[in-house]
C-alpha cells in the first residue's frame, strides 16, 4: 500500500482511500460486551497478551504519535480485539492470527528479541522490506470482477497481513482522535475545488462517505 512503507502521516493519507470501504465496520462491533446474569462483564479477549503487545508494537509503528495523537492513543489495538471477539467471520479470525507468526518471526530472526520488545526505530527499519513484501499484489484467486472484484479489494502476497494493516488504519482514522485532530471532519465536506495544491501541511476532509 505504501511506497517504501513511508510511515509519515501526511503520505499514508494520500494512500488510503482504497483501505476506507474495504473494511466497513458496524457501530454495534465496538459495543460493550453484554453482561452475564449476575451483572458482571465478559471480559472475553481474542488476542494472548503476547499477541496483543505484538498487535500494539505494529500499531505504533504504523502510526506512531508525531504532532497528534498515534494509534495506540486511539486504542485501536484494543478496538481491533473487540472486534475479532464480536464482529469478525471465522475466515477474517484465521487470517488475523495468520498474519502474527510472520512478523514476530521476522524479529527474532534478525534480533533474537521479539517484536515488541525493540526500539521504535528497529521495529520501522525491519518492517519497511516486509511491509513491502507482505503487500506486493498479486493475481486474484477466486477471479471476481466488476463490483466484486472492487469492494473485495486488492489481493495481496500475505492477505492476512493486509487485512491487519487495514483494520487498524481504519480503526485510526474513524476515531474521535483522528476526525478532530488530524483529518478537518465535515459531515458534508467542503466544495470541490479543481486542481487543489496539497502541500505536507494540508489536512483531508472526513465527513459522511469516509475521507477527501
Amino acid at each position: 500500500m505504501l511506497d517504501g512503507m513511508n510511515l509519515q502521516r501526511r503520505t499514508l493519507m494520500a494512500h488510503i482511500g482504497l483501505l476506507l470501504g474495504s473494511a466497513a465496520i458496524p457501530a454495534e462491533a465496538f459495543a460493550a460486551p453484554k453482561k452475564k446474569a449476575k451483572g458482571k462483564p465478559a471480559a472475553k479477549k481474542f488476542f494472548s497478551p503476547s499477541q496483543m503487545a505484538l498487535v500494539t508494537a505494529l500499531a505504533d509503528t504504523l502510526i506512531p504519535a508525531t504532532d497528534t495523537p498515534g494509534a495506540v492513543a486511539t486504542k485501536a489495538p484494543q478496538l481491533l480485539d473487540s472486534l475479532m471477539v464480536n464482529w469478525a467471520s471465522p475466515t477474517t479470525q484465521q487470517l488475523i492470527l495468520g498474519a502474527l507468526p510472520g512478523i514476530e518471526k521476522m524479529a527474532l530472526d534478525a534480533d533474537k528479541k521479539p517484536f515488541a520488545a525493540l526500539t521504535p526505530a528497529r521495529r520501522k527499519e525491519l518492517l519497511i522490506p516486509y511491509d513491502k513484501a507482505a503487500l506486493k499484489p498479486v493475481p486474484r484467486k477466486d477471479k471476481l470482477t466488476g463490483l466484486a472484484a472492487i469492494f473485495a479489494g486488492p489481493s495481496f502476497a500475505d492477505p492476512g497481513y493486509g487485512k491487519l494493516k487495514d483494520l487498524i488504519i481504519n480503526l485510526y482514522y474513524t476515531s474521535e482522535v483522528a476526525m478532530t485532530q488530524e483529518v478537518i471532519y465535515e459531515h458534508v465536506p467542503g466544495p470541490f475545488v479543481p486542481s487543489l495544491k496539497i502541500t505536507p501541511q494540508t489536512r483531508p476532509f472526513a465527513g459522511v462517505g469516509g475521507l477527501g
